[in-house]
C-alpha cells in the first residue's frame, strides 16, 4: 500500500507543481548569489582604479595589500566590519620627496597615514529590484586629511551580461561627477584564466592639480579616463594594471580571505570527536567503585581537552548529587564547551546519581554552573530530548556552593599546575621614527605560569632580542615634544637597554565572592615599564550584557634595564627645558561594559584617572565575528591638553584580535594580538596589571 501511495503522488500533478516550485527556488537563490567579481581601487576602497564603487566586501573579510600609484607608493589594508560598512588603511610614501623636517636623518621621501570608511545606503538585500547600490564614503577621514573626501555614488550590477556600472559625485580630492565601468566577457565560460579577466574604464574625478596635498610630479592629467584590466584568482588573489592620467601605468596587487567568518584554513581534524561510547550507566558499588569511576570520569573529560580538578558526592539532602569542577583549556565557544559536558555526563552517570552539577572555572576563578538531572541526561543520549532543549532545563547559572568536603565525598582532586613553560618568537615595530619609516626588534620571550597552593597565579616572562633596528632612537618627539609626564613615550628605551630583560614577574589572586561578584588583587612587575599593586571588583551576573566594575593601582616607573624604580621622571615645561618630577603613579577607572549582541558588538568605557594625572575616559568598540576573530577601536578623551601638530590630541588606535587556531588543525584559545595607536604619546597612557576580571569570565562564557 504505501509504495501505491508513491506511485500515485509522483504521477500527481501535485508533483509536478511541487518540483516546478522547487526548480523556481534553485533559480532564485541563483541570482540572489550570482554577483560580479568585486574589486578594490589602489586605495583599497571597493571601487576600480582611483574611484570608489558603491559596492561593499563581505562582513569579516579582510584586504592586504601595495600598489604602485605614481608618483606614490600606497601600502593598505581593508576590513568589511558589517555588509554595509568598510574601513580601509593606507600608507602613502611619496616617491622622491623627501619629508621637509627628517627626510635626511634618515626618514626618506614624506609619507602620509590615511583612514578611509565606506557606508552602504542601499544595498542588494534590502530587496529594491531595479535598484543601484548607494554608498556614501570619506577618504582620509582622520589625520592630517591631505587627501580627503567626501562622495555618494550608485552601482548596478547586470549580471546577465556580466556589467557594472558606477556614477557619483565627490567633494574634495575627488571634485564633481566620477564613474567607472567593468566588464568580465568571459565570467560564464569555462575558459581557465580569461573568466577571471575583467576590462575595467574609469573617469577619475581627483582634482590633482590644485589639491593642496597633492605630490608636485602629480598634477599633471593629460586623460582623465584611466583604462585597464584586473584579475581575480580564486576569489583571493587580485591584480591590476591601469593608465593613470594619460601619463603613467599604475598597478596593485593584494590578497582577501574571509578572516570573520572562516572556520579555519584547516579541517579541526585533531579534535576527539564528541562523546558517544562506551556508555556506562552501571550505578556506584562494588561493581564500580566510587574512585574507580572518578578516575575513569577524569580520563574522559582530559580526552576532550577539559580538565576536572574536584569531584565530590553528596548524599545529605536525601538525593545523590555530583559535583564536578572543570577547566576548559582549548575550546573558544561556551557551546562547545557545554556539548562536550553533557554528551561525557549522558553517556557515564550512574543510574543511582539524581544530578549532576558541573563548575566551570578559568584564573583560578569560578564561572558559571551547569545542572542536569540524570533523567534528563538519559533523555538526551537516546535522543528523546534535543540540545536546545536540554539547555533549557539546564541552563548556564551563577555558580552553585559545593558542599564542604565534611560534607560530601571527596571521590577525586587534582592541583593545579605548579608550572607551565611556554616560548615563542616576537616581533615589535615603531612607526615614524626621524632615522627610518619602520623601526623594529625581532627576539623571543619565554615565560612560566602556574599556582602556587593551588590558588596563587604567578607569571614570569623573560624577553631575548636577537635583532633590533631601535638602538640610538630618541624616546623626544622634536616637533611635538610632550608637555605632560613622561609615562609612555619612552618605551622604546625598554627594549634598546639589554638583549636580555625581565619583563614580568607578577602574583595574582581571583575570587568569586558570589551574586554575580567577583574580585581580582595582583603584585609585582606587571610589564617592562611599571610595577605595583592593583586590585578589581566586578559585577557580571551570568547571562548578562552588562557588567560595572572599579578597579585602582599602584605603580612604579621602571628603570629601563633591571629591576629598580625610578623616582623622578621627566616633563618639559612651557619654556621647552626638560624637568623631573617625583613620581608614584596612581591610575583608577569605573569600568562599563555592554555587549550588543544583536550585532556582535561589544562596548567598554573606562572613567578615571590615567598615568599621567589626566583624568578622563577611555572608550573601546569592539566588532566580533563568527571565526573568534575580533577589531577594535578605541579613542582617549582627557584633559591632558597634550598637542600633536598645534591641535589638541586624544590618544586613539585599533587592535586586531586573531585567534591561533585558524592556522591549526585543532582548537586553541590562544589569541595572535597587534595593537596600534595613531601616536605613541603620553596622554590616556594605562599600565597593565595582569588579566582582567571582565576578560577572564567573558571568555569563558562567550558563545
Amino acid at each position: 500500500m504505501k509504495k501505491l501511495i508513491i506511485i500515485l503522488l509522483l504521477g500527481s500533478p501535485l508533483s509536478a507543481e511541487l518540483f516546478t516550485d522547487l526548480a523556481l527556488v534553485e533559480c532564485i537563490n541563483r541570482e540572489i548569489n550570482d554577483h560580479l567579481p568585486f574589486f578594490y581601487n589602489y586605495s583599497f576602497v571597493g571601487g576600480y582604479f582611483t574611484m570608489p564603487s558603491a559596492r561593499m566586501p563581505a562582513s569579516g573579510m579582510v584586504t592586504i595589500g601595495g600598489a604602485s600609484v605614481p608618483p606614490y607608493s600606497v601600502y593598505g589594508a581593508n576590513l568589511g566590519v558589517f555588509n554595509r560598512i568598510e574601513l580601509s588603511a593606507n600608507y602613502r610614501v611619496f616617491r622622491g620627496c623627501l619629508e621637509s623636517n627628517f627626510g635626511r636623518e634618515g626618514f626618506g621621501d614624506d609619507a602620509d597615514r590615511i583612514g578611509n570608511v565606506k557606508f552602504g545606503m542601499l544595498m542588494p538585500e534590502d530587496g529594491f529590484e531595479g535598484f543601484p547600490s548607494i554608498a556614501f564614503g570619506l577618504d582620509d577621514f582622520i589625520g592630517t586629511k591631505r587627501f580627503s573626501s567626501s562622495y555618494f555614488v550608485a552601482t548596478k550590477e547586470w549580471t546577465k551580461y556580466d556589467f557594472e556600472l558606477s556614477l557619483g559625485w565627490g567633494s574634495g580630492r575627488i571634485k564633481g561627477i566620477f564613474g567607472g565601468a567593468v566588464w568580465t566577457p568571459f565570467r560564464q565560460t569555462e575558459i581557465p584564466v580569461l573568466k577571471n579577466i575583467s576590462l575595467i574604464a574609469e573617469y577619475d574625478a581627483n582634482d590633482y592639480k590644485k589639491h593642496h596635498g597633492e605630490h608636485f610630479k602629480g598634477r599633471d592629467v593629460d586623460f582623465r579616463g584611466n583604462f585597464g584590466l584586473s584579475y581575480l584568482l580564486g576569489e583571493t588573489l587580485q591584480l591590476t594594471l591601469s593608465s593613470l592620467r594619460g601619463k603613467k601605468l599604475a598597478g596593485s596587487a593584494s590578497l582577501r580571505y574571509p578572516l570573520g567568518t572562516t572556520t579555519g584554513l584547516f579541517a579541526k581534524d585533531k579534535n576527539p570527536l564528541p562523546y558517544t561510547a562506551p556508555v556506562d550507566f552501571q550505578a556506584l558499588g562494588n561493581a564500580r567503585p566510587e574512585e574507580e569511576f572518578a578516575r575513569d570520569l577524569a580520563y574522559s573529560f582530559a580526552d576532550q581537552g577539559l580538565d576536572i580538578y574536584g569531584i565530590l558526592l553528596d548524599c545529605s539532602q536525601g538525593d545523590r548529587h555530583l559535583w564536578i569542577e572543570v577547566a576548559n583549556n582549548r575550546y573558544r565557544k561556551e557551546r562547545t564547551v557545554r556539548e562536550r559536558i553533557q554528551n561525557l555526563l549522558a553517556a557515564l552517570t550512574p543510574s543511582d546519581v539524581d544530578q549532576v552539577t558541573v563548575t566551570v572555572q578559568s584564573e583560578g576563578v569560578k564561572s558559571h554552573s551547569y545542572t542536569f538531572r540524570t533523567i534528563d541526561l538519559y533523555q538526551y543520549e537516546r535522543g528523546c530530548m534535543s540540545e536546545p532543549e536540554l539547555a533549557t532545563v539546564a541552563p548556564m547559572s551563577p555558580v552553585c556552593i559545593a558542599p564542604s568536603d565534611y560534607e560530601a565525598m571527596l571521590l577525586f582532586q587534582r592541583a593545579r599546575e605548579v608550572w607551565t613553560f611556554t616560548a615563542r618568537p616576537r616581533l615589535i615595530n615603531f612607526f615614524g621614527a626621524t632615522s627610518g619609516k619602520y623601526k623594529y626588534s625581532i627576539g623571543l620571550i619565554a615565560s612560566m605560569e602556574g599556582y602556587l597552593y593551588n590558588a596563587i597565579y604567578y607569571r614570569v616572562q623573560g624577553a631575548y632580542s636577537a635583532y633590533s633596528s631601535m638602538h640610538g632612537l630618541s624616546s623626544r618627539d622634536r616637533l611635538n615634544p610632550s608637555r605632560i609626564l613622561h609615562v609612555r613615550t619612552d618605551a622604546v628605551r625598554y627594549y634598546q637597554a639589554s638583549s636580555v630583560s625581565l619583563e614580568e614577574l607578577f602574583l595574582a589572586r581571583n575570587w568569586n565572592v558570589g551574586k554575580g561578584w567577583f574580585f581580582r588583587l595582583a603584585g609585582g612587575y606587571f610589564e617592562p615599564a611599571y610595577g605595583g599593586v592593583a586590585s578589581e571588583l566586578l559585577l557580571y551576573p551570568v547571562q548578562s550584557s552588562w557588567a560595572v566594575g572599579i578597579e585602582a593601582a599602584t605603580v612604579l616607573k621602571r628603570r629601563y634595564s633591571g629591576l629598580g624604580f625610578f623616582s623622578k621622571i621627566p616633563k618639559f615645561n612651557n619654556a621647552g627645558i626638560e624637568v623631573f618630577e617625583r613620581y608614584v603613579g596612581v591610575q583608577y577607572f569605573l569600568n562599563l561594559y555592554y555587549d550588543f549582541k544583536p550585532l556582535a558588538l561589544g562596548f567598554e568605557a573606562n572613567i578615571g584617572q590615567f598615568l599621567a594625572r589626566d583624568k578622563g575616559v577611555r572608550i573601546i568598540a569592539t566588532r566580533y565575528f563568527p571565526s573568534g576573530l575580533r577589531f577594535s577601536l578605541w579613542t582617549t578623551i582627557t584633559n591632558g591638553g597634550d598637542k600633536v601638530n598645534g591641535r589638541v590630541y586624544h590618544d586613539k588606535g585599533f587592535a586586531f584580535h586573531i585567534p591561533f587556531d585558524i592556522f591549526l588543525r585543532q582548537s586553541s584559545r590562544t589569541f595572535l594580538t597587534y595593537a596600534m595607536s595613531a601616536w605613541l604619546r603620553d596622554v590616556g597612557a594605562v599600565a597593565a596589571t595582569g588579566k582582567t576580571l571582565y576578560n577572564t569570565l567573558y571568555e569563558e562564557r562567550v558563545d
